[in-house]
């Protein structure tokens, strides 16, 4: 069973061999038949097509031919050759042509298809083709781009329809037709529409996937192919090092650089950005966009290496490049290497990454983990850089320093690992730190007080003969901390300091003269309202 939909309120009308449910009005209905119309060219005589899709007898079809955006029919045709589908057939996937179909001028018109016309169960479906009136169409089709390549694959197809005027034979531009187009080798198809010059155009897009291609544009028998080739670009590769063979120290990285460029459609060479090169089977890493890269090699064994452009289809067979790596030895070593913490708890290592025997090249890094415990035993990663060998290097970490707990630095690769450093000073904590009173008028005294005890293992102890240090910083926009004094704790560890009170702003007592075996400390930041 196929159906024909109404689009007339919701009535639907169903079909069943080849009697039609129609609605009891004398109204035409409006429906949405699957049978599609085109048109022909036949001896001279332009005629509508009418390929049957529906449970409808063609005798029963007429054709109504119609201005675009009008209501007004300009012909009525009925269908030929009827007699071919036989009285017990449903006729389907047979075509009929229509009677010649004469009108005023060429152009593109709109087609109904009209069942059983003038009769109670009239069905219409309206613009189900459109009918070319023209004679002999002729397409030329041209593109902007001679090849598909890297550098053409935006492409531009451009092209004209004109055809013969059936009533003056003159030969005019064809505005408003339809024309299909179709590349097989993309998988790309549509419809275009002619302007009112006749013209056309067409942006193509293309992949490093596609071959060479024959684009055809069609309109009713009227066939125009644009065959594009396609064109692979060569690669250069110019790689500065590794060269020859790399003498290196095991877990070491050593410095790979070069330049990837392409002979573009010109004849020129250009620059290839954002092209994967493969470094060996390690890593691979994408050119900047004036084609230079540059990464590193990790050294753990020794044979050839192979430095290689990913292969792309817009290109043919990348060059390579290879290197030669001599089996390594485990020579690195650590030299002046140090370790302090400062009072604000910054843990600092400075040293060398050297080698006990042998070269490497110049440039050649290592990847460097700072590591910490709190037994000596137990070691967590808290910071990783690189060393260049044989250079000095001051590395910081952002964890900061605790009262006791050691440190050390690990070459990753090479499972080379410094010595332990036991790094501390005593915590220091300023207490009971407060500027009082708070509302003040302009010129009363006003006294900053509080005390100072360091750790002494578990417990807390007061900190006699220690300076601290008293700052203030206005109320005001863009203001900074300026000293005002400094206090000396006294055998309880307390201290005190009286100022006269000028202006609003925030007091702090900060402990920073200490000695090395200790910590600094800031206290809390009190605000003084002065009225």
């Amino acid at each position: 069973m196929r159906k024909i939909t109404a689009a007339v309120g919701t009535t639907t009308i169903a079909v069943f061999a080849s009697t039609l449910i129609a609605a009891p009005a004398a109204q035409a209905v409006d429906v949405n038949l699957q049978s599609r119309t085109s048109t022909e060219v036949k001896d001279g005589k332009i005629h509508a097509v009418y390929e049957s899709y529906d449970d409808v007898r063609p005798e029963d079809v007429s054709i109504r031919v119609r201005q675009k955006g009008s209501d007004q029919v300009l012909a009525t045709v009925g269908l030929a050759g009827t007699d071919q589908c036989a009285p017990e057939s449903d006729c389907w996937d047979m075509t009929f042509l229509s009677e010649p179909v004469t009108l005023p001028k060429m152009g593109v018109y709109t087609m109904d298809v009209v069942v059983r016309e003038g009769q109670s169960d009239e069905l219409v479906d309206r613009d189900n083709g459109e009918l070319n009136y023209a004679l002999d169409p002729h397409l030329t089709v041209t593109s902007d781009r001679p090849w598909i390549s890297y550098d053409n694959f935006l492409i531009n197809a451009s092209g004209t329809l004109v055809a013969e005027d059936p009533q003056t034979h003159a030969v005019k531009s064809f505005a408003g037709a339809g024309l299909y187009y179709r590349s097989r080798a993309t998988g790309s198809e549509g419809w275009l529409r002619t302007n009112d010059k006749g013209s056309f155009t067409k942006r193509l897009t293309f992949s490093e996937y596609s071959t060479d291609t024959q684009v055809e544009f069609i309109f009713d028998a009227e066939d125009e192919t644009l065959t594009l080739p396609f064109r692979r670009q060569e690669l250069k590769l110019k790689v500065d090092a590794p060269l020859s063979t790399v003498n290196a120290p095991y877990g070491s990285d050593v410095p790979v650089k070069g330049k990837l460029t392409r002979i573009a459609d010109d004849g020129t060479e250009k620059p290839m950005p954002g092209h994967s090169i493969a470094i060996g089977s390690q890593k691979t890493v994408p050119t900047r966009d004036d084609g230079t890269f540059s990464d590193k090699f990790t050294v753990k064994q020794g044979g050839t290496v192979k430095i290689a452009p990913s292969g792309s289809g817009w290109f043919n067979t990348p060059p390579t490049h290879s290197f030669t790596v001599a089996t390594p030895a485990k020579t690195s070593t650590f030299s002046s290497l140090k370790a302090s913490v400062d009072k604000y708890r910054k843990v600092t290592f400075t040293g060398k990454l050297d080698v006990t025997a042998g070269s490497y090249p110049a440039g050649t890094t290592a990847a460097i983990t700072i590591e910490h415990s709190t037994d000596g035993r137990t070691w967590s990663n808290v910071g990783t850089f690189t060393a260049q060998y044989g250079a000095t290097f001051t590395q910081s970490p952002a964890k900061k320093g605790s009262t006791s707990s050691y440190w050390r630095l690990r070459h990753t690769n090479a499972g080379l690992t410094s010595t332990a450093f036991k790094l501390g000073r005593k915590s220091t904590q300023l207490y009971n730190d407060d500027v009082t009173p708070e509302g003040v008028r302009k010129g009363t005294l006003i006294t900053a007080k509080g005390g100072l005890m360091q750790q002494s293992g578990t417990s807390w102890k007061v900190y006699p003969g220690q300076t601290v240090r008293i700052y203030f910083k206005p109320f005001t926009s863009g203001a900074t901390w300026k000293q005002l004094g400094t206090a000396t704790t006294r055998t309880d560890g307390t201290f005190s300091k009286k100022f006269t009170a000028q202006q609003d702003g925030t007091w702090q007592m900060r402990y920073i003269d200490t000695p090395s075996t200790h910590y600094a400390d800031y206290g809390r930041q009190d605000f003084v309202d002065v009225r």
